[in-house]
């Protein structure tokens, strides 16, 4: 399985979770926020109709007695086969829904409720059998009663949402916050993963370094070993034919093919130093490159300077063929296309990191063409590439006729 693959396949495994979770959070808090809606609201309202219906009974008790209405008779019956209906459905309610001391509490003060409403009943039946005329104080004092122990009820209801909303909210906070800790190890694991993805990337583009170099070494042997064997055989062959022939024609042409095996030979030298530079292996990095700066200063077009407070970074063998082959293309760079007097390159190592500074005085170009097609930035898209696949950050500061400024650094 690719490692993008895995990758990407963990990250959304974590996105997944967190958004899973979330969403059913969310989801049982809108349940059960509009289910204990429901509930407060069919409390509330089976409470109110009890108080209602016996508001009612009183209304129209005062229209019989004073008014002599007889059929008042029978609503006032009504009143209160209604408030004992509310009383039952909400005596219901609260044994159904509500467990443990609440439901006591709240039963104690309904059963109270219901006493006085059923003495109420049993008075206000004597007094329309009686034909009684006008309120006697036994009455009031009943209806008194009622309205006594229906503001208890009514207040240890309100008391009881209260401490329910209150309960709630707690929950719905502790949710929030176990969410909020949820976000932060899924944001943790994606770093974990990320970091993880970048260790295995740099790994295996070491690695791969590693195996590139370990080839170049090998192929430059082989080279050396056996075409460079031959090229200098020939060259020697050549000179002990030039010494016993004595035909100035054949001589001529012993001289041109002696001068093409010589040629032959310096080209095999820089393909083998190119693959694995041998001046790495005898002075260093820092070294290795004001031996090259030296030859660029010899020739007195281009000034070149390196500078490093420590002349002996210590890189391993793989990252110090790219950071001088990294140089090199840089310097290349500025002699084919950059048209620059002065060149200046700085290298530093802070702790565990190695920072390169690379700086032209050239005409200097557009960085948004590096990805383009054009063959100059090619080998600028080659240094961006080496670098990064160390687990390195470049940061190019140029424009048009500003010279060039290359950062490079990378943990060792």
């Amino acid at each position: 399985m690719s490692l993008k693959i895995l990758f990407r396949g963990r990250v959304l495994l974590a996105i997944i979770i967190f958004t899973t979770i979330t969403c059913t959070g969310i989801i049982y808090t809108s349940i059960k926020s509009l289910r204990l809606d429901r509930e407060h609201l069919l409390l509330l309202e089976l409470s109110k109709n009890i108080d209602l219906e016996i508001s009612h009974s009183r209304i129209f008790l005062d229209d019989y007695l004073l008014l002599n209405d007889s059929p008042k008779k029978s609503t006032i019956s009504n009143c209160f086969t209604n408030t004992n209906t509310y009383i039952s459905s909400l005596d219901s309610l609260i044994s159904e829904k509500y467990k443990g001391n609440r439901e006591v509490i709240l039963r104690q003060s309904l059963e109270e409720v219901a006493i006085q409403v059923k003495r109420l009943q049993n008075n206000v039946s004597a007094i329309l059998q009686n034909n009684a005329e006008g309120f006697n104080e036994t009455l009031l004092n009943e209806y008194r009663d009622f309205q006594l122990s229906y503001q208890q009820l009514d207040r240890k209801i309100h008391d009881y949402i209260l401490r329910e909303n209150t309960g709630f909210r707690q929950r719905v906070f502790t949710l929030v916050l176990l969410t909020f800790f949820l976000l932060v190890v899924c944001i943790f694991l994606i770093y974990r993963i990320i970091n993880s993805y970048n260790a295995i990337e740099k790994q295996q583009a070491l690695r791969a370094l590693e195996v590139e170099y370990k080839e170049r070494k090998r192929i430059a042997a082989d080279l050396h070993d056996g075409l460079g064997s031959i090229l200098s055989s020939i060259a020697l062959f050549i000179k002990l034919i030039e010494k016993d022939c004595t035909n100035n024609s054949e001589n001529k042409s012993l001289v041109q093919v002696k001068e093409l095996s010589g040629i032959a030979l310096e080209n095999l030298e820089a393909t083998i130093n190119n693959l694995n530079p041998s001046i790495l292996n005898k002075y260093g990095l820092i070294k290795s490159l004001e031996i090259l700066c030296d030859k660029i200063n010899d020739i007195g077009e281009v000034s070149c300077v390196v500078n490093s407070t420590n002349s002996e970074i210590k890189l391993d063998q793989n990252m110090e063929l790219n950071v001088y082959r990294i140089c090199n293309e840089l310097i290349n760079n500025t002699l084919k296309h950059a048209g620059a007097s002065k060149l200046y390159i700085d290298i530093q190592q802070i702790k565990k990191t190695v920072v390169i500074v690379y700086r032209d005085n050239g005409k200097g170009f557009n960085p948004e063409l590096i990805y383009t097609s054009d063959e100059e930035k090619m080998g600028l898209r080659n240094i961006i590439n080496r670098i990064e696949s160390f687990g390195g950050k470049y940061e190019i500061n140029t424009g048009e006729g500003k010279g060039v400024e290359i950062k490079l650094s990378f943990m060792i």
